[in-house]
This record gives C-alpha cells, structure tokens and sequence, in this order.
C-alpha cells in the first residue's frame, strides 16, 4: 500500500516563535535541537521524567538519552536491524515496548525491562496481510491495545492485560468491519488512544473515521470526521485526549501537505462527535500530544505548532518539521524527532 512506502525528508532550521496573543505564554517555550550521530527515520518517541527519553526508527535504530538529551545511546535489538520501529512505550514500572512496523512479519513488538539490555519478541504478525500501526497503554501500564491494517476487511486489534508480555487478539466477531479502502496510518504510532476505559481508533483512507469502544473492544461505534480524506494519503494520522472529554485528531494529505484546512478536528463529548475547526489553519500533522492543562503541540514534516486553549488556536514554531513527539506533562518537556537522526528538546 503507497502510504506504507512513503519516507518524508525535511531538513531543520532554528526554531523561535512566531508572535501571537499568547505571546507571553510563548515566551516561556524554548527549543533546543540535538545531535543523535543518527541518520535514521525517527518515528517513534517516548519520554519518562525531564531527563530520559527514547526515539525510534528505520534501520532497527533505538536511542536513549538519560541526561537530558547531551548525548544518546545507541540501544541494540538483535535481530531488528531491517526494522522500521514507529513506536516505542515506556510504561509504568520502567518496562519499554517497540513496535516494528512492516508488512507480514517485519510487524511485531519487543519488550524489556532492564532499559534496552535484553529483548524478548512478545509478539508478531503471522498474516501476510498484517501491518501494525500503533499501541497505546492505559495510565497503570498494564492494559495496552494494538491495532493494525484490516485484515479480509476488519480493523485487526490485540490487548494485554500484563503491561505488554502477552497479547490477545480481539475475537473477530468483535473487530469493527471497515469501509474498502479504510485503514490506519503507522505515522508515529498515535493512531490509538487510551482515554480512562475507553479505547479509540483512527481512520483514514476514503473515509476519516474514529472508532470508540468502552468495554475494550468488544462492542464499538464510529463517528465521521471532518479531516481531509478521500484518497489513500489522507486521513487521520494521530489522536489525543487533552481530558475525558476534549480529544483532538490531526492529519491531512502527506501527497499535499501544503494544504492547510480540514486537517484537524476536535471532540467535546469523549469522541462521540467531532466537529471542524473554523478559522484553524494548519498543514498536514502527523502527531498530536497533550502539554496538560488543555494545551496541545501538534507536528509535522510541515512544522510545529502549540495550542494554549484546547486546540481553538494554534502557534507556528518558525523551523522545520519533526515526524514524532512525546511529552512529560509534569516535567514540562517533549522530545521531538525526525529525519536524518533530528531530535529537538521543548521546555516551558
């Protein structure tokens, strides 16, 4: 499938804010980008306290920074090494978890929990037809869900219940049936979203859908969004929840990134219904993540932007695109990551 191929390259520029009416909110934010010795597809990223971090990506590459972002380590998985990992989890208890995404069983997650020095396979595709897209894990770090590509037409979906050592399939009776053409995007594994008890999931393709389930899979509804679709690159490529009920989806076309209307929805109902934007502009994005206390950053191949009131108005960052970001809301810091080994640090 063409969205499965497509590798975005963007080269980075310095970063400083554009003025805005939250001009002294901005203020506070800075921007410092990093040296990782990487020339990798960063897609993934994850973050635990002010200080440590992991970004993923093409070529099995895994780093670590554990001093803030002053230097990186490169972790070995062996055996990952044709890899593309487009996410990475850090849960509660300090475990980690990689997804590989790719077609057949280039597809599968590695579990450690001795931070990268030994990796166990807990999980692969065995369909031909697979391809994982995204996982997310519930605030305990033991409920998790995995979704993928439709498989003979359904969403193909795991869970774990064991902080990502075993992984069950959803019983297909209970996997939603998808419109032809109707899939997921595996852009920086943020398709999925644990909220509390509810899970969701983000389509896109002909038809930008959210799918919601509040009993872990076994019964779902969806909701039609106003994000650009239509064709096989566009659709939803990421999801948040600022809170149980405002959640935000992002996306658009990456065939047409320039574009910069009907890429970003917003729900005020715990997902049930998601309503456009009017007045936001804003180019194709390929992650949203929650800052806390409402606010949200958004990022891109196009660029990054931060919204201060729930995703209402948004602030161009003046610099070049990351493809991934992962935030620690009570330290007040993201990681963002992206082409050729590019990894910046935000701080407010």
């Amino acid at each position: 499938m063409f969205k499965h191929s497509l590798f975005l390259l963007c080269l980075m520029a310095a970063c400083s804010w554009q003025p805005a009416s939250q001009a002294a909110d901005a203020g506070k934010v800075k921007i410092q980008e990093m040296t990782t010795d990487s020339d990798a597809s960063l897609r993934g990223s994850a973050v635990a306290g002010k200080d440590e971090a992991w970004v993923t990506g093409s070529n099995g590459t895994v780093l670590r920074t554990v001093d803030g972002g002053t230097t990186w380590q490169r972790i070995e998985v062996p055996g990952a090494e044709d890899l593309d990992f487009r996410d990475v989890e850090i849960l509660a208890d300090g475990s980690v978890l990689l997804m590989a995404a790719g077609p057949g069983d280039a597809s599968k997650l590695y579990r450690s929990g001795d931070s990268g020095m030994n990796w166990n396979v807990v999980f692969r595709n065995r369909d031909p037809k697979g391809f994982f897209d995204g996982m997310a894990f519930d605030a305990m770090g033991q409920r998790g869900f995995l979704y993928g590509d439709p498989i003979d037409g359904q969403l193909d979906l795991y869970i774990t219940t064991d902080g990502g050592k075993n992984w069950k399939p959803v019983p297909r009776r209970n996997r939603p049936k998808l419109r032809e053409g109707e899939y997921g995007f595996a852009a920086s594994g943020s398709g999925v979203s644990v909220n509390g008890s509810v899970v969701s999931v983000a389509t896109g393709g002909v038809v930008a859908r959210v799918w919601r389930s509040e009993d872990w899979g076994r019964n779902w509804t969806v909701a039609k969004t106003p994000v650009r679709a239509g064709n096989e690159s566009s659709g939803i490529f990421s999801m948040v929840f600022l809170d149980a009920m405002t959640g935000l989806v992002v996306g658009g076309d990456y065939r047409r990134p320039e574009l910069d209307e009907g890429n970003v929805a917003r729900s005020l109902d715990g997902g049930k219904t998601w309503l456009q934007q009017p007045g936001v502009k804003l180019e194709h994005k390929a992650c949203v993540r929650s800052l806390g206390q409402g606010n949200a950053l958004v990022c891109g191949r196009t660029g990054v932007a931060i919204s201060w009131d729930a995703g209402e108005t948004w602030q161009k960052a003046e610099c070049g695109g990351y493809y991934t970001a992962a935030i620690d809301a009570a330290a007040k810091v993201a990681y963002l990551a992206g082409s050729e080994g590019r990894v910046a640090k935000i701080e407010w």
